[in-house]
Formats: structure tokens, sequence, C-alpha cells
């Protein structure tokens, strides 16, 4: 019997894994509780290697592990590393470039923005400027026609009263002269 920190060490996983593998096979009845620690019996242990196919994997990893192999291994994964540092330098560089091109980006726009701000603005005073004259305007427009037709309007009154009066006099010049 292997406790299963022990259990979980062999087979190299988080005891967490084990317990979900146990819960797959659904074995939890084959897991032995002594003293609050739990344990797994041989064959529990032989059910999830064969499960999960551990054990070509162990024997795979425990023949080969010479001094030879374990420094080709670093070797290899020197290299490794050393080829990945260079692409993600690489991947740098190009992300610093496009985030310059986009800060170049922003500013135009953002000038662009300020510059359509004011040109909205000025043709907003423009228009202002247009319906105030224009309306001026329109006020003097309907003041001089009232004006004309106050004029009109005492004209004809006075054209009538010449009237009247010529007809008036005539009358009275004829009353005086007898014609």
């Amino acid at each position: 019997m292997k406790t299963f920190k022990e259990a979980a060490e062999e087979f190299k996983i988080t005891k967490q894994t084990l317990t979900s593998w146990i819960k797959e096979l659904n074995e939890n009845d084959n897991v032995v509780w002594k003293n609050q620690t739990r344990y797994l019996d041989e064959t529990l242990i032989n059910k999830l290697k064969q499960y999960k196919n551990i054990e070509s994997k162990n024997n795979f990893f425990s023949e080969n592990r010479d001094k030879d192999f374990g420094e080709k291994q670093n070797v290899t994964l020197l290299e490794n590393l050393k080829k990945e540092n260079e692409l993600l330098v690489k991947q740098i560089a190009t992300k610093d470039e496009q985030i310059t091109n986009l800060m170049k980006l922003i500013d135009q726009q953002q000038q662009l923005t300020i510059s359509d701000k004011k040109e909205k603005e000025e043709l907003k005073s423009e228009l202002k400027i247009m319906l105030n004259q224009y309306n001026y305007n329109e006020e003097i427009k309907s003041y001089s026609e009232v004006e004309e037709a106050q004029q009109k309007d005492s004209s004809q009154h006075q054209h009538k009263n010449f009237q009247n009066t010529h007809i008036k006099e005539k009358g009275f010049w004829r009353k005086l002269f007898g014609k």
C-alpha cells in the first residue's frame, strides 16, 4: 500500500489529478483511510497505470536516466530555449513597432477630431451670423411694409379728403358764382 502523496509522486501528477483519475475509474471505494491518511492498494495503482498507460512512460525514463542522456537533454533544452528566446525577442520588437504605429494613428485621430471640432464651431458661428442677418433683414422688410401700408393708407385718406374738399369747394364756388 502507498499513501496518496507517494502514488501522486510516482505518477508525477498532483493529488487533485490522482483524485480525478480515481473518480473516472469509479474506484473511490478502494481508497483506504487510516489515521486521516489516504492509502491506495497495489491493485488500484496497477489499474491506474493501465488506465493512463503510465508504466511505459516510467520505464522509458527510468531506463534512460544516465548522465549522457541528461546532458544531451540539457543541451537540447538549452538550444530550444535560446531559439525560443530569439523568437520572443523578435515578437516583442514587432509588437513595439505595432504599438508605435498605433500611437501615431491615435495621435492623428485626435488631431483630426480637434480640427473637425474647430471647423464645426466656425460653421455654427457663421450660421448664427447669417441667421441674425436674415432676421434683421426680415424685420426691416416687415417694418418697411408696415410703413408703406401706413403711407398708402394716409395718402389714400388724404386723396379722399382732397377729393371731398375739391367737391365741396367746387360746390361752394358753384354756389357762389352760380355756375
